[in-house]
């Protein structure tokens, strides 16, 4: 699978780190001589071209992307909280499940079934009934059962309602 430049970017960057560990006793030094001063220089970016740290431009950019103030200290956890999850956060669950002929075969069978036992309900609170009765079809939406269920009937070459395709006729 391809991937974009900024993820392998990232893990170009991972690795660098990985390899030389953030050391700076300097700044250590000076967050246990003066906490303060240093939580408010590390909060702080510089607008002189002579004193930009390494990733002010970087950083500026973002807050602005996101529409937050950087002299706000809990804009600053917002803004690290926002790129955290995009380059680590939960995604989905995966690819969309595939369905097979006779997982569709099955859809149709069991929708047939409950439409012919009850033919004055509505389609979509049918297939609603089979997501919330049928072990199978936890978890789907009615709307995806009716888009598979349609898709099953011009497969089988009957329509929706139960006749045959014009291109069977």
């Amino acid at each position: 699978m391809p991937r974009d430049k900024s993820s392998k970017r990232r893990d170009r960057k991972m690795l660098d780190y990985k390899k030389q560990p953030y050391k700076r006793t300097l700044a250590e030094a000076t967050f246990i001589l003066n906490p303060d001063f240093a939580r408010d220089s590390a909060l702080t970016l510089h607008d002189d071209d002579r004193v930009i740290g390494k990733y002010d431009r970087a950083i500026k950019k973002a807050f602005d992307a996101f529409g937050l103030d950087l002299k706000q200290p809990d804009h600053w956890r917002e803004l690290l909280g926002i790129l955290a999850d995009i380059l680590f956060g939960e995604r989905g669950k995966g690819p969309k499940q595939r369905w097979d002929p006779e997982t569709i075969k099955q859809l149709v069978s069991d929708f047939d079934d409950l439409r012919s036992n009850h033919p004055e309900v509505s389609q979509m609170l049918l297939f609603e009934v089979l997501t919330h009765t049928k072990r199978r079809y936890a978890g789907l939406q009615a709307g995806t059962l009716k888009a598979r269920y349609n898709e099953g009937k011009k497969r089988l070459g009957t329509t929706p309602r139960g006749g045959r395709s014009k291109a069977e006729a």
